[in-house]
């Protein structure tokens, strides 16, 4: 049977000599789950996305016994600390990363009922599909987006969802269907600033 680490009680080894072999990577992560909130606070105030990405191991057991909106929170400080480190090194990568925890957020502010949210996360995942080669599952996040947009009259939320049809249909030689997506965009942008809600 595996023996757990004694401190943090989630890094499991075959015995005290993997342990041991193991202790000099794992300490930079081990600790109780109050350290480790102390850590991962520390790093989101210094916008420290590599430091807050060491802790990510250890989300599932930061979500427990949390709000449904905390939950969001800290799924949304992952995924930025991800979105920071494509931007910052070109990896593709940590779209992989994104998509799965913006697809959680999904659901979750479904269930808040956070519409306009929920179409915006939405439109975030389809652009990462894309940039993973998921160009089906995108288009289909971005018209689920449009229709929580005209369903809610959240303007923004069309437009977004437009804009990424409507370059997705050019790209694909449908250009009558891309001009006329990116002509709603184009119409709807003007009426953001001030009031997103028809």
């Amino acid at each position: 049977a595996l023996k757990r680490c004694s401190r943090c009680k989630q890094a499991s080894y075959c015995g005290a000599e993997c342990q041991n072999a193991a202790w000099k990577g794992h300490k930079r992560t081990c600790g109780t789950l109050d350290e480790v909130w102390l850590k991962v606070n520390a790093a989101r105030q210094a916008n420290d996305w590599r430091e807050l990405l060491k802790w990510e191991w250890r989300m599932e057991e930061m979500l427990q016994n949390q709000t449904d909106a905390a939950r969001d929170s800290i799924l949304s400080e992952i995924a930025g600390a991800h979105k920071s480190g494509m931007m910052s090194t070109g990896n593709p990568e940590y779209a992989v990363s994104i998509v799965s925890l913006q697809e959680r957020r999904v659901e979750l502010l479904g269930k808040m009922q956070r519409f306009r949210d929920q179409g915006e996360v939405m439109c975030t995942c389809a652009e990462n599909l894309l940039v993973i080669g998921r160009r089906k599952e995108g288009e289909e996040y971005f018209h689920q987006a449009r229709k929580i947009g005209q369903a809610h009259g959240f303007i923004s939320v069309e437009c977004t969802s437009c804009l990424g049809l409507g370059k997705m249909a050019m790209l694909d030689g449908r250009t009558d269907e891309g001009v006329e997506l990116l002509r709603n965009a184009l119409v709807a942008a003007p009426l953001i600033e001030g009031n997103d809600s028809i």
